[in-house]
C-alpha cells in the first residue's frame, strides 16, 4: 500500500498526517494594541515595510475549528488557544496585512500545516485565559479578562484587561489576509535555500458583540524567545469580540520569490 499524507509523518491512512482541507474556525479574540519603543521592523522580512514601525497588536485565540461539511473532531483535537504578536505590514505600493511576528499554541495539531505548509512561525506554550465578573454583573463579556502566555516555565506575556461595555470603541485594525514567508530549501546538486512571501486569505470573516476596555501588557524572555525587547509597552486599545472565518484548503498564493537567504539574513551554512 503507498503511504498517504500531506506531509510527513506519513502512514498508510490519513490519521498520521494533516490534510489540505477547508476548515471553519469560531470562537473570541481579545485583540490588545500597543506602541512599543522597540523598532518592530528589525523583526520583519524584507520586502515588507510597517507604515508603524512602533506598533503592533496582540490577538489572544480561544478557537474551535472544524471541517467544512466534514464532522467536529472530538474537543482535545479541536479546541485551542492561540497567542499572536501581529503586525501590519505590506511590500512596497502592495496592500497592507497582518504580519504575524510571533505566534503560539496550546496543542501540536494546530501547527503541522501552520508551519510547513504556510510558513506561520508557531510554537508550543501554555497560554490561560482567565475571566472574573462582578457579583452582581451576569454579562459574561464585562469584567476582568487576563492572559498568561508562557513557554516551559518562562513567562512571555502578561496582559491584565479590564472591559467595560460603556468603553467607547476605538478604531480596530483593518484584517486584509496575511503575508508570510516560507522557507524552501535548495535542491539536490547545489544552489541556495530560497524563501517566498506567500499571500494568506481567509474567506467569510467576522466579528460581532465586541466590547472595548483598558489593559496593561508585560513581555518576558525565554532561552528561544526574545519578547522582554517589546517592553515597556503603552496599551493604546484594548477589545474582546466573537470571531469566525474559514480557511481554504489551498489558502496561500505566492506573491514573489525572495531570492537566497544569505542575501538579507545572513547564513548559518558551513562554508
Amino acid at each position: 500500500m503507498s503511504l498517504v499524507g500531506a506531509d510527513q509523518p506519513f502512514g498508510v491512512s490519513r490519521k498520521l498526517s494533516y490534510q489540505m482541507v477547508a476548515e471553519q474556525y469560531t470562537g473570541r479574540v481579545l485583540y490588545v494594541t500597543f506602541r512599543t519603543g522597540a523598532d518592530l521592523s528589525r523583526w520583519l522580512p524584507p520586502p515588507l515595510e510597517l507604515a508603524e514601525p512602533h506598533e503592533a497588536f496582540l490577538k489572544i485565540y480561544e478557537l474551535r475549528r472544524r471541517p467544512v461539511g466534514g464532522q467536529p473532531l472530538p474537543p482535545g483535537f479541536c479546541q485551542y488557544n492561540e497567542a499572536c504578536i501581529t503586525v501590519m505590514a505590506a511590500p512596497p505600493g502592495g496592500i497592507a496585512r497582518h504580519y504575524n511576528l510571533f505566534m503560539w499554541v496550546t496543542h501540536d495539531w494546530a501547527m503541522y500545516k501552520a508551519r510547513a505548509a504556510l510558513g506561520w512561525p508557531k510554537k508550543i506554550a501554555n497560554i490561560a485565559l482567565t475571566c472574573t465578573y462582578p457579583p452582581d454583573d451576569r454579562d459574561e463579556a464585562a469584567g476582568r479578562f487576563d492572559v498568561d502566555v508562557d513557554r516551559y516555565g518562562y513567562a512571555l506575556i502578561r496582559v491584565r484587561a479590564q472591559l467595560d461595555r460603556d468603553t467607547p470603541a476605538a478604531q480596530g485594525r483593518p484584517f486584509n489576509g496575511f503575508y508570510t514567508v516560507r522557507h524552501i530549501p535548495a535542491p539536490v546538486g547545489g544552489g541556495e535555500d530560497l524563501r517566498e512571501l506567500l499571500v494568506i486569505e481567509p474567506r467569510d470573516g467576522w466579528f460581532r458583540n465586541a466590547v472595548w476596555g483598558s489593559a496593561t501588557v508585560e513581555f518576558g524572555d525565554a532561552p528561544d524567545e526574545e519578547l522582554g525587547l517589546l517592553g515597556p509597552a503603552e496599551v493604546t486599545s484594548c477589545v474582546l469580540r466573537e470571531t469566525g472565518w474559514t480557511l481554504p484548503a489551498w489558502p496561500a498564493r505566492r506573491l514573489m520569490t525572495l531570492g537566497p537567504l544569505a542575501t538579507d539574513l545572513g547564513s548559518d551554512k558551513p562554508s
